[in-house]
């Protein structure tokens, strides 16, 4: 319930109001009045200056000064004024020197505070930037009520009270703007009380300038298309100003885009659309940020192994209008049927009566619509007798025999005169080019895909399409082999023209290829997600000492030395090998190794090579010199790979995916080559030189390290079922075999061994194939690529190593493992040719969405899509 006031104390309360708002009406008016003053005073100042009566301009600028008081602008125009009035004035002599000469001295002022100049700059501008603002809103309201003119003095007012400079060039700018949309929006009037524009600041002589505006026409007259298109402009940008004041950015681009169509010049529609754009380029970052967030919490993500899911229902096949009619002739079925000599508009009305006695369907009509049309009453004699067929094969029998045909519409069941022989029609097919695809691959035959259609498009003699005329055989062959007969109907024909099928045939025939077609046109791709984890872990444990014992006290020289091996020495695959040139000048020591170390790639198994010992002690026990040097590693690496690619494939078309490195090796060397040569004389004597060129790799072939899927999809025909040809392929370098022996060349007291360098790599290969079928959005796990190597040393000195505790000292150890799990997923998903699942239902994706970019690039910039 809701508490009214008396009636009394309203009236006492709007009396209150009233009268408390009668004293503020007076200053207001008087402020304006003197403000209007002002600015009468400032325009006529403008006017007079610009028409060069500068003592005019000076009396008025005199009366506003002694109105308004100290302004540094009015100053700044009246000290113009003066030095215009004094450039024109006579030169006048100068005065005559004084009889006495004043003897004061004149005191230099001193030099004023920077800092207090620059402070009062900063306030003398801020007050002309709040004056020039009073004055904008006193020319809007000028404008708004009418007075173009003043409100055009007073834009041109406010912006003489400005400096030019980086602070208030915008404020300028803006109030430059107001002002000229203003004075392309003034009309002039007949009257001779309206304010008129400035004169040309060169007078011409004759010219009257009332007399000429009162003999122009009203703008309205003249030019009323253009005041339609004005005001129509000043509409729009006041709904796309709001729009932008609101936040809908968008809607004031195409707001502003218009405005920019009808008046390509228009300044405010380019700055709004200016701003707009930079506002967005300030948040476009957050998109590059955004992307880059999701895009690395999937490969978060994507470490969540596949879950299990309740199977969901599956969608049957869509039907055509006369598939009901279809299976409700193929349902009725008719004992007996025996006609002799009987015409065939009595044996169609027969079977029309016949069908409502037998058709077993519950509720609904009964029986069916069988009517002749038979233009000609040719009635042809009926001679027939079947048992136990249903009323469709009935119907096949009756027209064979008569030579008449029959077509099942959507309500009734239409026999006329035809066959295979007369009435051909000619209809066309729209067929799309995966329906061909699948038409004709094979030769001819349905589905599966073909050498032709997986061959390099850019290989000689092998890339071009065939052509239509090709391709019409092909189809014909292919319908010809699904019963649409094309040699025995004279008169028909197939013509495909890369597009479309013109077919003339009969119409029973045309709905054959009609079904055909139904059968083949849809679309049918599978989008293969292949997802790789592999794990691996590597540790490495290694400790031993090295003993190295001399003694030199006696004449022979006695060593003792622990032969101890580490993981690098036991399994490395050079290990063994000397991998250099060596040059041997007279039996001395080698000179200039040259190291040819076989190649190596990463990835291999943590072996510790190149670790030195982490600190060696020596000491001497009488004649004994002891040195120990102690070698300790742990190491544990440890390597994680997810690898989520995705590809879509036509069914029956083969999908490839590839993670791996591409290793280059050389197929074979060309045959080392040694050249003798002669040096020194008959008399000086001297040896000959011997030269080694080595054999140089030729053919290279490429081999992947990684891991490799070649799968190919086939989609069964209950169009939910997909069958898959997997095959993965998991490829790891294992290191080098080299073959040949080395090569020696003697010259002289000089050898030079040259190693073989014919390296040939050994790969290790895990391989899996198989074929499989599942069910649409179902993963096939592939797991079992799994390995572990471990790598284990245990020297010891006999004896000594054995005895508890110390003999830890005289023992070296080693160990090695690397462990590894590689898990394959492979989903398949049937996708609509928008992209988006064809039957499966995601949250917020509809089937058979159109996934696209949200924004698309047109001649005017970017542009949203409609949703």
């Amino acid at each position: 319930m809701s508490i009214r006031p008396p009636r009394r104390f309203a009236a006492i309360l709007a009396s209150l109001v009233i009268v408390q708002s009668i004293p503020i009406v007076a200053p207001t008016l008087q402020a304006q009045s003197v403000t209007e003053t002002k600015i009468e005073l400032m325009a006529d100042a403008l006017r007079a200056r610009d028409a060069g009566d500068y003592v005019a301009a000076r009396d008025k600028l005199v009366e506003l000064k002694s109105i308004t008081g100290e302004d540094a602008s009015i100053n700044r125009l009246l000290d113009q004024v003066n030095t215009e009035l004094a450039a024109q004035a006579p030169a006048k002599p100068p005065p005559a020197a004084s009889g006495s000469v004043s003897s004061s001295v004149t005191q230099t002022p001193p030099p004023p505070d920077p800092k207090q100049l620059a402070d009062d700059e900063a306030d003398r501008q801020a007050e002309s930037m709040v004056r020039a603002r009073e004055l904008q809103r006193t020319a809007r309201s000028q404008a708004n009520r009418g007075q173009i003119s003043a409100a055009i003095a007073s834009y041109d007012i406010a912006v003489q009270q400005l400096t030019p400079n980086p602070v208030t060039i915008s404020l300028i700018n803006e109030i430059r703007a107001e002002r000229d949309e203003l004075a392309r929006m003034q009309q002039p009037a007949p009257s001779a009380n309206t304010q008129s524009t400035p004169p040309p600041s060169a007078p011409t002589a004759g010219y009257d300038e009332n007399r000429t505006r009162k003999a122009m026409l009203p703008l309205g007259q003249t030019s009323p298309g253009f005041v339609r298109d004005i005001a129509e402009l000043e509409r729009m940008i006041l709904i796309g100003r709001s729009q932008y004041v609101a936040g809908d950015l968008r809607g004031s681009e195409a707001t502003f885009k218009e405005v920019e169509t009808l008046d390509p010049g228009n300044a405010e529609a380019k700055n709004f659309l200016r701003r707009i754009a930079e506002q967005r380029r300030r948040t476009g970052w957050l998109d590059k940020a955004k992307t880059r967030e999701q895009l690395l919490a999937e490969v978060t993500q994507s470490w969540q192994r596949p879950g299990v899911y309740e199977e969901q229902d599956r969608p049957g096949p869509a039907e055509d209008e006369q598939a009901p009619l279809r299976r409700k002739i193929e349902g009725i079925v008719i004992p007996n049927v025996s006609y002799s000599g009987v015409g065939l508009s009595s044996v169609i009305n027969g079977l029309s009566q016949i069908s409502s006695e037998y058709d077993s369907a519950a509720g609904g009509q009964r029986g069916v619509n069988i009517v002749l049309l038979d233009p000609n009453q040719t009635n042809p004699v009926v001679n027939l007798t079947l048992r136990n067929l249903s009323l469709k094969r009935v119907l096949d029998f009756i027209v064979d025999s008569v030579g008449f045909q029959y077509e099942i519409q959507a309500d009734a069941v239409v026999v006329r005169p035809g066959g295979d022989l007369s009435n051909l029609e000619t209809e066309f097919f729209p067929v799309s080019r995966s329906t061909v695809i699948r038409m004709v691959a094979g030769g001819g035959g349905a589905g599966g895909g073909s050498d032709a259609d997986n061959a390099d498009p850019f290989a000689p003699g092998g890339g071009s399409s065939p052509s239509p005329s090709t391709e019409s055989k092909s189809i014909r062959n292919f319908l010809q082999q699904a019963g649409v007969n094309f040699e025995s109907v004279v008169g028909s024909s197939l013509v495909y023209d890369g597009s479309a099928m013109i077919v003339t045939h009969s119409s029973r025939n045309l709905q054959r290829i009609r079904n055909i077609l139904n059968r083949y046109n849809e679309v049918r791709q599978v989008e293969i997600e292949a997802k790789f984890m592999e794990v691996a872990e590597g540790d490495l444990e290694e400790s031993g000492i090295d003993w190295l014992i001399t003694n030199t006290s006696g004449s022979t020289k006695q060593i003792y030395k622990s032969n101890f091996r580490t993981l690098s020495d036991t399994f490395e695959t050079s290990s063994g090998i000397d991998n250099s040139i060596r040059i041997v000048q007279g039996g001395a020591d080698v000179i200039d190794p040259l190291p040819l170390p076989p190649p190596n790639i990463p990835g291999q198994i943590d072996l510790g090579t190149g670790a030195t010992p982490i600190g060696i002690i020596g000491g001497s026990i009488g004649d004994f010199n002891i040195a120990a040097s102690i070698r300790a590693l742990s190491r544990k690496t440890g390597t994680d790979l997810l690898s989520a690619p995705k590809v879509t494939v036509l069914s029956g078309n083969q999908a490839s995916i590839t993670v791996a490195q591409e290793f280059r090796y050389p197929a074979r060397y060309s045959e080392m080559k040694s050249q003798v040569g002669q040096s020194g004389g008959l008399t000086t004597g001297g040896s000959a030189g011997v030269t080694i060129t080595s054999g140089t790799p030729q053919d290279f072939q490429v081999r992947n390290v990684g891991v490799e899927l070649d799968v190919t999809p086939t989609v069964e025909e209950d169009d939910y079922s997909i069958s898959l040809d997997l095959n993965p392929r998991v490829t790891e370098f294992d290191g080098f075999v080299e073959y040949g022996g080395p090569s020696v060349a003697i010259s002289g007291d000089t050898t030079v061994t040259v190693p073989p360098g014919f390296y040939q790599p050994i790969f290790s290969v895990r391989e899996v194939t198989t074929k499989v079928t599942i069910w649409d959005g179902a993963t096939v796990v592939m797991g079992g690529l799994t390995r572990e190597e471990v790598k284990t040393i245990d020297d010891k000195i006999p004896v000594l190593g054995d005895v508890p505790l110390l003999g830890r000292l005289f023992r070296s150890q080693g160990e090695s493992s690397t462990k590894r799990n590689l898990l394959i997923f492979v989903t398949a998903n049937l996708v609509s040719p928008g992209g988006s699942p064809k039957k499966q239902e995601l949250k917020n994706v509809l089937p058979n969405s159109l996934f696209q970019n949200p924004t698309t690039v047109t001649p005017a910039g970017s542009v949203d899509r409609v949703r």
